[in-house]
């Protein structure tokens, strides 16, 4: 069998691409069964102390040379055939491939770094993957060409979620119809447009109200503290979030930056009608599935009004989400991607 060594960075506070990386290793594994001998490595900041986790010296290392990161890959990485990177700010490997979800950091001064060796690492790869249409524009802004496109899946099972109980909407303090926004704080996510938004949509319907899920964060409390109808959950599990899906009225996302967008697609497969940005990635992701607006206060309260207001518009979005959502298979990625492998090592 062939060694192959996926790279991703550690996170504490895992969000949905690390929902991605582990649901394409899952599918690698049954798909490739056979034929690759999978080694998955965390790679992690020297002062971090996670178990299993792979410690370098990450800040030095974005801002090196492609020869020194090469370097350090090549010291730390178990031996291997194929390396598959899944995240650029992880040390390269031996013979690449690379997935990219977005670069957010080009555009964004709040988004972490790019690292400096990522366009001469992505040029000398063997082949490079962009989750969207959207992010491989992104990268042909860098001069990164050839880019296949292979889009995100979403795990079948994600719509069997049972809905949220009467008990744990009344644990959170919901009482009536709401609108679910899931996603962090980040400026790209335009919770300034959200905030704009709801402050319009109560105006007209005082009985809705909007449910903020997402890590701990200061720029979403100081702009929905005050607003009336607004409820601030934190971080809650992805079971959590699916099951709050299932029972809202609508999912907002009103991002002006997305790579993929997962909770536009997770809000479709579970039936729900989404209100998501004409922008980045989503319109790809959702085609005529959801209702995509522009991300000022007034498109989104408009379009969250209509959702919220027109029955036989809500019918059709929850009806067209499912069958939208069933098309981003894993196993079709995992297809896929092998036989990116199979080129790159020819």
């Amino acid at each position: 069998m062939r060694r192959l060594l996926l790279t991703r960075l550690h996170q504490v506070s895992p969000m949905g691409q690390q929902a991605c990386e582990s649901n394409l290793e899952r599918a690698l594994l049954e798909l490739g069964a056979g034929q690759w001998e999978l080694t998955s490595v965390e790679v992690t900041s020297w002062r971090n102390r996670a178990s299993g986790a792979v410690r370098v010296p990450l800040g030095p290392l974005w801002s090196s040379p492609f020869a020194a990161t090469r370097a350090v890959g090549r010291l730390v990485y178990p031996r291997h055939d194929l390396c598959h990177r899944l995240d650029l700010r992880c040390p390269p490997g031996r013979r690449e491939v690379i997935t990219v979800q977005d670069l957010p950091g080009l555009h964004f001064d709040d988004e972490g770094v790019v690292p400096r060796s990522s366009v001469a690492s992505l040029r000398r790869a063997r082949a490079v993957i962009a989750v969207s249409r959207f992010t491989a524009s992104e990268l042909e802004r860098i001069g990164v060409r050839d880019v296949r496109v292979i889009p995100n899946g979403l795990d079948p099972r994600y719509a069997d979620t049972a809905p949220a109980s009467q008990a744990t909407l009344e644990r959170i303090g919901v009482d009536g119809p709401f609108v679910l926004h899931a996603a962090g704080a980040t400026r790209r996510k335009n919770l300034e447009g959200l905030a704009a938004a709801w402050a319009l949509v109560r105006r007209e319907r005082p009985d809705l109200s909007l449910l903020l899920a997402g890590p701990p964060h200061p720029r979403r409390d100081a702009l929905f503290a005050d607003l009336g109808g607004t409820k601030i959950v934190g971080r809650l599990e992805p079971v959590e979030v699916a099951a709050l899906m299932r029972v809202a009225a609508a999912v907002v996302v009103p991002s002006v930056y997305e790579g993929f967008g997962l909770p536009a697609l997770e809000g479709m497969a579970l039936g729900t009608p989404v209100v998501a940005a004409a922008r980045g990635a989503l319109p790809e992701v959702c085609g005529d599935a959801a209702l995509l607006v522009e991300p000022d206060g007034a498109a989104l309260a408009e379009g969250l009004l209509q959702v919220v207001g027109d029955a036989a518009l809500a019918a059709r979005l929850r009806e067209a989400g499912p069958r939208r959502a069933a098309s981003f298979s894993w196993t079709r990625v995992a297809r896929e991607t092998l036989a990116v492998y199979d080129e790159a090592l020819g």
